[in-house]
């Protein structure tokens, strides 16, 4: 009897915190509708207005016989909107439309965002697109349903062009505005080199309107399935071709380097031919295994040089130092666990043949390409992007039979960054960025260096059209341990302190995709409840909050910041703001019957300062990410957690992140700790993560 009270007791609690769970989860979760509109509704109250300037619509059907008859010659307004007819523009569009012309004199073109509206009235799937990016635009027509230009540009347009313009085929109205797009994006300078950055100024030649400026009716996937500009005017001034210079760095992994070497030779015999020429730089093979490099190398038949130096690993140095030795016009950094795969009856271009080309075209930077887990379709590497935690592989981890977020898994796309597993650049460019920053020895070097590209005004691409094969980190092992993690973690907060203007800012994702999570996918800001103001709070004393309590690997927990909140409120000084945020969940257990606390356990520097084992109460938020990735454990959608956490009470030191839950049931207690730390020392610079 007792037992059947005792359990109808638990299922009664059970029950009510599922409930309690349900209506969190339900006021944690905001519609893509209301939320844009809202960020609309802010935007609409702080606007001046468009001055003078006029707007006239054209539809995309009448593009050609607009911009060749008699209508262009005869136009007095100032602005001319080209859209889709098969949607409407937003209200209030044509006016911002006018505002950013007036206030931007020296952009001539734009083009906006988009969103589908139901015949109900309902706003979702957003588009949100990335500023100007020349290899994108020339993948597919990723201006959309909209594009504004001033007419006194429509009117420059040469009698060449406009017979070129004219070759699109009249029942394709999206070829005519395409074609369009491209003559104008090229007078504009949009397959040129801009002016160096400084400041957060990217000196894009083609203006983004990063706002929902049209809501379509039809599938945007299907442009994905459009041709690239036709013909020889349709392609930007050409690359070139040149001698390339293959710079792999390596230590004692003769056989995964063998397959390497070989596999570039295969692929250089398909149609690249011998102009290129393999820079090996060993920091320290055992003396057999570099007596063996040298006797394959040797047989091969092919240019090659052995630098060989005993030092630690260095991949910024070692790469610097085959750039110099190299002679070919074009530098090809490969990581020696990087496998090409076998193209010879792919139909595919040549591989080498197309970096080359890419690398030498004239605002090019650093050249990437999608990178495979061996054995498989799984993706490693499609473009970096760069968030607020950090640098993020977007997409790491998917099957690449699908496409992603509007074919970002598909043809050429420019990116911020792309990973120096493979990555091509022209030398004088290089060089000209500074080469590999030898202050960051490990770990976002190659991040470092395209973003010093980006800001010498060039851009970086990754080929999403091929897919090599990586077997990561074969050659420095897992950065796991504390030691490595707090290298790593240094080495990031160098890499911003370098380049600050891109700390968290990153101009191909857009501003309302989620920046402040570490998600492989593509999440839109409005699915996310994080608000800044609403979680800050204090770290008490833990007490005996352990009492009784079991470590176990079930409790999983996923940091993505822990550090200084200074990025939020500008704080400084011993009593600075800290901000944690990340996930946790218990592993096959019922997630909605849980409480958590975020544990701040002193290491000995602050127990020697009166640091004493802490706990925070964070403030939970749903994480659409990981309830999509666990669709087998049970209520997961609340399991993000962020704290900002006044530093009044923290003494000075490090301190071990862990995270407890209870069991409110049950009053089962677990934990588990990180190897993560938070640092209070605040003459210390690693105070990140």
């Amino acid at each position: 009897m007792f037992y059947r009270v005792k359990q109808g007791i638990k299922k009664l609690l059970a029950d009510r915190q599922r409930k309690k769970y349900e209506r969190l989860l339900e006021k944690k979760t905001v519609t893509y509708d209301s939320w844009i509109r809202e960020k609309e509704k802010e935007r609409a109250g702080g606007r001046d207005g468009g001055g003078s300037l006029t707007v006239k619509e054209v539809p995309y059907e009448a593009c050609m016989d607009y911009c060749l008859g008699n209508s262009l010659r005869q136009e007095t307004a100032d602005i001319i909107l080209f859209t889709d007819s098969s949607g409407r523009i937003r209200d209030g569009a044509v006016e911002e439309v006018a505002e950013y012309f007036s206030s931007h004199g020296e952009i001539r073109m734009l083009y906006g965002d988009e969103d589908v509206l139901s015949p109900e009235g309902i706003r979702y799937t957003p588009w949100f697109k990335p500023d100007w990016s020349p290899d994108t635009f020339l993948s597919f027509f990723y201006f959309g349903s909209l594009f504004a230009v001033r007419t006194n540009m429509l009117r420059e347009l040469t009698e060449k062009e406009r017979m070129w313009l004219k070759e699109a085929d009249e029942g394709e109205d999206g070829e005519a505005a395409y074609r369009l797009c491209f003559l104008l994006a090229r007078k504009c300078g949009g397959f040129k080199r801009r002016k160096e950055s400084a400041g957060g100024e990217w000196n894009f030649p083609i203006g983004h309107l990063d706002e929902v400026l049209f809501h379509g009716k039809w599938n945007r996937e299907s442009m994905l399935e459009q041709e690239s500009v036709p013909g020889d005017i349709g392609r930007p001034e050409k690359g070139g071709e040149g001698k390339l210079s293959v710079i792999i760095p390596s230590k004692d992994n003769a056989d995964v380097l063998k397959r390497c070497i070989l596999s570039v030779a295969a692929e250089a015999e398909r149609g690249y031919g011998r102009d290129y020429e393999i820079i090996l730089v060993d920091n320290g093979s055992k003396e057999d295994v570099k007596r063996e490099l040298e006797h394959w190398l040797g047989g091969l038949g092919i240019s090659f040089t052995y630098f060989y130096e005993k030092m630690p690993f260095h991949f910024s140095r070692m790469c610097n130092m085959g750039a110099k030795a190299a002679a070919g016009e074009v530098l090809l950094f490969l990581n020696d666990d990087v496998e090409l795969p076998d193209l010879a009856d792919s139909g595919r271009d040549n591989f080498l043949k197309t970096l080359v080309y890419m690398a030498r075209l004239p605002y090019a930077g650093a050249v990437g390409v999608k990178l495979y887990y061996p054995g498989s379709h799984r993706i490693q590497h499609a473009g970096i992007v760069n968030s607020k935690p950090g640098p993020v592989h977007k997409l790491q981890f998917k099957e690449d039979k699908l496409s992603y977020y509007y074919g970002w898994n598909r043809r050429r796309r420019n990116v911020i960054a792309v990973t120096g597993a493979c990555l091509a650049v022209e030398k004088d460019r290089f060089f000209e960025a500074g080469g590999f920053p030898e202050e960051l020895p490990v770990a976002f070097n190659d991040v470092d260096l395209c973003f010093s590209l980006f800001e010498k005004g060039y851009y970086n691409v990754v080929l999403q059209d091929f897919a090599l094969y990586h077997h990561e980190s074969l050659s420095r092992g897992d950065d796991g341990e504390r030691d490595k993690l707090e290298r790593l973690l240094r080495e990031r907060d160098k890499l911003y302190e370098r380049h600050p203007g891109l700390y968290g800012k990153d101009p191909f994702y857009h501003k309302y995709l989620a920046n402040d999570i570490l998600s492989a996918g593509f999440d839109l800001q409005a699915e996310y409840g994080l608000e800044y103001g609403a979680v800050r709070t204090r770290a008490l004393e833990a007490g005996n909050l352990l009492s009784g309590a079991r470590e176990d690997a079930c409790v999983m927990i996923s940091l993505e910041y822990a550090g200084p909140a200074a990025f939020l409120n500008g704080a400084e000084g011993k009593n600075a703001e800290y901000f944690l945020q990340g996930y946790s969940f218990v592993s096959g257990s019922d997630n909605a019957l849980f409480e958590k606390r975020i544990l701040l356990k002193p290491e000995k520097d602050a127990e020697e300062n009166g640091g004493k084992l802490m706990a925070v109460r964070p403030e939970l938020f749903r994480r659409k990410d990981v309830e999509e990735n666990l669709p087998d454990q049970e209520h997961v959608g609340l399991t993000g957690f962020g704290a900002v956490i006044d530093g009044s009470a923290l003494a000075e030191g490090s301190y071990r992140i862990g995270i407890f839950v209870k069991e409110v049931c049950s009053g089962q207690k677990l934990y588990c700790w990180t190897n993560r730390y938070l640092n209070t020392r605040m003459d210390d610079g690693n105070n990140g993560l």
